[in-house]
């Protein structure tokens, strides 16, 4: 009878967030637990994260000053998302104005 070696949840994990569908919303879901770290506590404040498509970031800010603030700080932020991810997981950011009326504490980015 041969035995099979066992694996642990760990290695199991790490292997399906390689080559999975769930392994690249595990990846993704990274940066909205980081995001704070990613561009400050400042502009945390004022732009939240709201979904990745085609390795293309969302990012809501609540006024147009730091729609600006964070397009020109785009490549650094790409550049830390990326480091944190150890591979490039967004190529581009896409920045939209909440709007009127809406808050960034009305609820949280629909996610990735």
């Amino acid at each position: 009878m041969k035995r099979t070696k066992l694996e642990g949840v760990g290695d199991i994990l790490a292997k399906m967030k390689k080559t999975t569908e769930l392994g690249k919303h595990l990846e993704h879901a990274e940066i909205w637990e980081h995001w704070p770290e990613i561009v400050g506590e400042t502009v945390a404040k004022h732009a939240r994260p709201r979904g990745i498509k085609d390795r293309e970031l969302r990012i809501e800010a609540d006024s147009a000053v730091w729609m600006h603030k964070i397009n020109y700080r785009k490549w650094q932020i790409l550049k830390k998302i990326n480091r944190m991810a150890r591979k490039e997981l967004v190529s581009d950011i896409y920045i939209v104005l909440l709007a009127d009326g809406e808050s960034l504490d009305d609820k949280e980015g629909e996610g990735y």
